[in-house]
C-alpha cells in the first residue's frame, strides 16, 4: 500500500475539487490523490444529470469509504455527509400517531429488561 493511502482514513471528509464529471461518475483530487465518486454515492435519489450537483473547478466535501488497492482507486461518497440525499436518514418515521408509538415501545423495552 501506499504511503499516501496510509495517510488517508476511512468515513473521514475531505474537501476535495471535481476535475472531471462524466456520466456516471464524478473525478476528484485533493492533496495529490485522486478518486472517484460514483453516481450512487451522490444521492439515494434518482441523479438524473450529475451537473445538477456539481461544477469543475469547483469544490466539495466527499466522505472516503475505501481505497481500491487493485485498482488503486479511491472511492468517495458524496450522500452520506448530506443527509437530505439520503432516502432514509433516520430511524424514526414520522406517523399519524406521531411519537406516542416510540414513547411506548420505548417504555415497554425498558421493562421488559429488567
Amino acid at each position: 500500500m501506499d504511503t499516501l493511502a496510509q495517510f488517508f482514513k476511512k468515513k473521514k471528509t475531505y474537501l476535495c475539487k471535481v476535475v472531471k464529471i462524466n456520466p456516471t461518475y464524478v473525478i476528484l483530487q485533493t492533496a495529490g490523490i485522486s478518486g472517484i465518486c460514483h453516481i450512487s454515492e451522490i444521492s439515494d435519489y434518482k441523479v438524473n444529470d450529475i451537473h445538477d450537483f456539481f461544477e469543475i473547478n469547483q469544490s466539495y466535501h466527499f466522505m472516503l469509504l475505501e481505497f481500491d488497492e487493485s485498482k488503486s482507486l479511491y472511492n468517495f461518497s458524496y450522500k452520506r455527509i448530506n443527509p437530505k440525499l439520503l432516502k432514509h436518514h433516520s430511524r424514526i418515521i414520522p406517523s399519524v400517531e406521531g411519537f406516542n408509538n416510540l414513547f411506548d415501545n420505548t417504555m415497554k423495552k425498558l421493562y421488559e429488561d429488567k
